[in-house]
């Protein structure tokens, strides 16, 4: 599929430039202004480009933090010559970019299985390099079939409310939510987005709209504070969420905004589903007390950032509460939208446990 701009043709959030080793971002921060790329080249600038959201969404950071340890191999060797001090290098190197975005789980599990990689073999960088592809191809293909799945969920005419995005630059490319309209969309049926605008960085507006406007899918944007009332009317049919961490009891961490959808949807009949790939399971037995929830700086809040200008809108001086994700209970989630299917619960964690 790939993203779809009238700049650019064809394009994907996240890939490698073998001419000269480095890692390309597209970066999500000027959009839907600009469809610009940044190169990177060692750890600590993708653990900078991922704390600064130049490339956001748990997929797509998964990726990212996965080359970001082969650069962690590749300086580990001209560096030090002595085996030891180069794995206690990938080991901070990973310590590194695991800290970057606390919340989102794939960004843990892919620089783990890079970090993994290298040790096994000795460092080798063609190895962590060709592992690193091959987490990037599964993404891919994985988001695809989430689109497949999901797609016989949607029917024709539908309204589907989502939140912040969960497209393609979120997961390198085609998106988990978003992927079941795709597909849904090329098979000629007429469905309609409404976008959470999803403040206080606005990813639904800037960025969702943009991907569905140059999709040709309808759609409205809505301030995240009348999605209850749209419900209420009537007016959405059910709702599709991505997720940046799953627990192994179907409870999700996403973005901030998400644990109110639910529970709305909840109250007005409203089916809620979450479209996620395997790699944002946690399957290390965490609970939800457990999970760390990211806040970020407040500034955030208190100014809005357009093509031009950055403007202040609330009064300096107050104090900011700026919580990045929240966790929604398994008994909010209708189902979760998988590569393998749509499950209940008691699927999802069958197939969890194998």
């Amino acid at each position: 599929m790939q993203i779809k701009s009238r700049k650019l043709k064809n394009v994907t959030s996240v890939f490698w430039n073998s001419q000269n080793n480095s890692l390309v971002l597209l970066d999500q921060r000027l959009l839907p202004w600009d469809v610009k790329f940044n190169e990177y080249h060692s750890v600590k600038d993708v653990s900078e480009a991922i704390k600064n959201m130049v490339v956001r969404g748990a997929p797509a950071i998964g990726v990212t933090a996965a080359y970001g340890m082969v650069f962690a191999a590749i300086q580990a060797l001209s560096k030090f010559k002595r085996q030891e001090k180069q794995i206690e290098f990938l080991k901070a190197s990973y310590s590194t970019l695991i800290s970057s975005r606390p919340t989102a789980v794939d960004l843990e599990n892919f620089a783990r299985i890079i970090l993994e990689e290298a040790i096994n073999t000795n460092l080798s960088v063609e190895n962590v390099l060709n592992k690193a592809h091959s987490l990037r191809e599964k993404v891919i293909d994985e988001c695809k079939n989430i689109g497949i799945q999901g797609e016989k969920i949607i029917k024709n005419g539908d309204t589907i409310l989502t939140h912040c995005n969960a497209g393609a630059p979120a997961t390198v490319d085609y998106g988990t939510a978003l992927a079941p309209i795709y597909v849904a969309h090329s098979k000629n049926k007429k469905v309609r987005v409404i976008v959470d605008e999803t403040r206080p960085r606005l990813q639904g507006a800037r960025i969702t709209a943009w991907e569905l406007y140059e999709a040709g899918i309808e759609h409205s944007i809505i301030t995240d504070n009348s999605a209850a009332f749209l419900m209420s009317k009537g007016e959405i049919d059910k709702i599709i969420v991505g997720a940046d961490r799953c627990l192994q009891d179907g409870t999700i961490a996403n973005k901030i905004g998400t644990l109110s959808l639910a529970i709305s949807a909840k109250y007005f009949g409203i089916d809620f589903f979450v479209a996620l790939p395997w790699s944002t399971i946690d399957l290390s037995g965490r609970k939800a007390s457990d999970i760390v929830i990211e806040e970020r700086d407040e500034e955030e809040v208190k100014f809005v950032t357009s093509m031009e200008k950055r403007i202040l809108i609330s009064n300096e001086k107050s104090p900011v509460l700026n919580y990045a994700f929240d966790i929604t209970p398994a008994e909010l989630i209708k189902g979760y939208i998988t590569s393998e299917g749509v499950l209940t619960l008691d699927q999802l964690k069958k197939v969890i446990k194998k």
